[in-house]
């Protein structure tokens, strides 16, 4: 619990304690008030601990849904970890012994003077060689936060659009914004976390296309990611994947909605006012 939430805490426990005092106190040692006046001030004193109660109700909901977000959190790390290192050990480990292999080959067949075998596998070296360059770079893309310092948001959200297709074998697309981007780190890899997240479960769960877009209007920064299944819910809430993006977005001072025309398409939507002020 942070340092304010204990300090509210405190505040509401201690005006209740105040509240119960200042009745007791009326109740046993002025015996000349009306009776209408001390029930108004038992009333006064419960009404303080109704409200201090429900505050900590309030308060333990609240660090409740923030733990499940964090565990979730957690978990979703490892499965990238766990899945990074799998594609590790699949693609470039195995390249690299191939590669060696092929190496080993070709110093035999200058040793022997066989131009035409030496030729050969190095044609096929070749290959692998930008069969392994193409891998590292979806790998790369991945890593978003590699990508987000070196070349952007922009180049962020392109390589995303094609790692979905890439992974997922459905149809992705970027649109760019047409006026120019003005980076911000913390801002712009929050949108892109928001991105990710909504492009994966459309292409998990949607249909066909899917869209990425992203506009910088007058006083407004608008994301978008559409599909044609129609398949979101109609208010914000449920799964554990959009509690994420809300919160993603609240920590930027953004707005996420999700719009839907059933059985023809659905969106997830982030709005940001530029200037907003991101959530400590």
């Amino acid at each position: 619990m942070s340092s304010s939430t204990e300090r509210l805490l405190t505040a509401g426990v201690a005006a209740a304690a105040a509240a119960a005092v200042v009745a007791l106190v009326v109740l046993t040692a002025s015996t000349w008030l009306h009776g209408a006046l001390m029930l108004a001030a038992v009333a006064v004193a419960w009404f303080a601990i109704d409200r201090a109660l429900r505050t900590t109700h309030a308060l333990a909901e609240r660090n409740r849904e923030q733990s499940e977000l964090f565990d979730t959190m957690l978990r979703t790390l490892d499965d990238e970890r766990a899945a990074l290192a799998l594609r590790l050990h699949d693609g470039p480990q195995q390249t690299m012994t191939a590669v060696r292999l092929m190496c080993d080959v070709i110093a035999d067949a200058i040793r022997t003077g066989d131009v035409d075998r030496a030729t050969e596998v190095l044609a096929r070296l070749e290959d692998v060689a930008s069969d392994a360059a193409d891998d590292l770079r979806r790998t790369v893309a991945r890593l978003h936060p590699v990508v987000m310092e070196q070349l952007g948001l922009i180049q962020a959200l392109g390589s995303l659009a094609e790692t979905v297709h890439e992974e997922y074998g459905v149809d992705a697309s970027f649109i760019r914004p047409a006026s120019g981007w003005q980076g911000d780190v913390e801002r712009d890899t929050a949108i892109f976390q928001i991105a990710r997240e909504a492009a994966i479960n459309a292409a998990r769960h949607g249909r066909p296309p899917v869209s990425i877009s992203l506009e910088h209007g007058e006083g407004v920064i608008s994301l978008a990611v559409q599909d044609t299944g129609g398949t979101l819910p109609a208010k914000p809430v449920g799964g554990i994947g959009i509690r994420m993006m809300q919160e993603r977005a609240t920590q930027i001072g953004a707005a996420i909605t999700l719009d839907r025309s059933p059985g023809e398409w659905s969106a997830v939507r982030l709005e940001l006012p530029v200037g907003a002020a991101p959530t400590p």
